[in-house]
């Protein structure tokens, strides 16, 4: 602790107020923060969890749909993981968690990021195969494909991200008058690393976290930007009789897939984007630090980038909600299932708990069959038929079953 028995009262003063000053700044984020980001946990949980659910539907089994859980489970890990350990992490001057906690939660939360943005480059990857070779490509976008390579990228990612977790340990210091403590790589924190090593840590996340996924991602959407803007007209000479690649259902589906999955690619690149620049910058002025450098206003760019880059964990299910009509009109079903089951199921709980929920497509659009009222509050021999409730939106072709609307 900082001895003030050899400083001036002058010296003492500034010092203290200084102490002041940071202190209810402190104390200011420790609430904000916090707050925004059970916001961010109760509308990414809800959301990610409605998109699962609706993805899980037997009719949306297909290489996007499976892409678009892996996206969502990666949100999820993220949210219930590492949000709220980051909220009290800002409201406590102290690690008040055991000491595995500090590895497990950086080892998880680097993970999840990894997860995230590689998911969305096999996205990419889906949809350029999608555009630009549909026939050839049908067997190689199988389901089970789609999850080989999703569990090869998972795993990769886990076994790359280990020395992430030896790094991380609790660091104790001394600010002014109290100890302190927190989660935070040791040797970068004290100063003791080599520039050579502090660069490897912030540049390798800047490349491998975000440059090398997004540049992948961006040339594979070119191509397909550039196949999709080159289609032949319905009724143009150059249209082939009978093509399913150029007919103009299956055209405007795997346009609005590729419209969907770009712009996700794009919020998330835009929410991740100051982070990485604080990464870099972090890396560039190593030893010094950029609260060093930048004083007060550097810390709140670099909570702001975090509470960016974790915002993006909420925003996926609002563009599906936006953008699509099948996960649209999925999201309301179940809501209105949900609602129901708990407004009348109350008395009902055996056969509630027994019966089935389902999603299912049908050719034409139908009229939800919700039990009675009456046949839900007396209870009577014959069970609720949840399965039946829901009607999803017409599909017209065959080609553009399988495609999010």
């Amino acid at each position: 602790m900082l001895s003030l028995a050899n400083m001036s009262d002058e010296a003492i003063f500034k010092l203290m107020s200084f102490y002041n000053e940071t202190k209810e700044f402190e104390d200011m984020i420790g609430v904000i923060i916090p707050t925004i980001f059970a916001f961010v946990i109760a509308v990414g949980l809800v959301g990610n969890l409605l998109v699962v659910i609706v993805a899980l539907n037997r009719q949306m089994r297909n290489s996007t749909y499976t892409l678009i859980i892996g996206l969502a489970c990666s949100d999820l890990m993220f949210l219930t993981l590492c949000v709220p350990f980051t909220a009290i992490d800002y409201s406590s001057p102290v690690w008040i968690f055991p000491h595995w906690m500090c590895n497990m939660i950086n080892y998880l939360q680097h993970a999840s990021a990894y997860f995230s943005v590689w998911t969305l480059t096999l996205m990419a990857v889906d949809r350029f195969l999608a555009v630009c070779y549909p026939v050839e490509s049908m067997t190689l976008r199988s389901t089970r494909n789609t999850l080989i390579l999703l569990s090869i990228t998972y795993t990769v990612i886990l076994i790359s991200q280990i020395p992430v977790a030896k790094i991380h340990d609790i660091y104790e210091y001394q600010f002014i008058i109290e100890s302190r403590s927190t989660c935070a790589i040791v040797d970068i924190a004290k100063g003791e690393a080599t520039r050579a090593e502090a660069r490897s840590y912030f540049f390798s996340f800047n490349v491998f976290g975000y440059i090398l996924p997004l540049g992948i991602t961006c040339i594979l959407y070119y191509c397909m930007l550039k196949r999709l803007w080159y289609t032949p007209r319905p009724g143009s000479c150059h249209q082939t009789a009978g093509s399913t690649r150029n007919r103009p259902d299956a055209v405007k589906a795997k346009r609005k897939v590729t419209r969907l999955v770009m712009c996700v690619v794009v919020i998330w690149a835009v929410c991740w984007l100051p982070l990485n620049i604080c990464f870099f910058c972090s890396g560039l002025v190593y030893p010094d630090t950029l609260v060093i450098r930048g004083g007060k206003l550097a810390v709140i760019i670099q909570i702001s980038s975090q509470v960016l880059a974790y915002t993006n964990s909420c925003l996926n299910p609002l563009l599906y909600a936006l953008m699509s009509e099948n996960f649209r009109k999925g999201f309301m079903r179940v809501i209105t299932l949900t609602i129901y089951q708990c407004s009348f199921g109350c008395c009902c709980k055996t056969q509630l708990r027994s019966s089935r929920f389902e999603v299912t497509f049908y050719n034409q659009p139908s009229q939800a069959n919700i039990p009675s009222r009456s046949a839900s509050t007396h209870c009577k021999s014959s069970q609720v038929q949840m399965s039946k409730a829901p009607s999803w939106p017409s599909q017209t072709a065959t080609s553009t079953k399988s495609e999010p609307h």
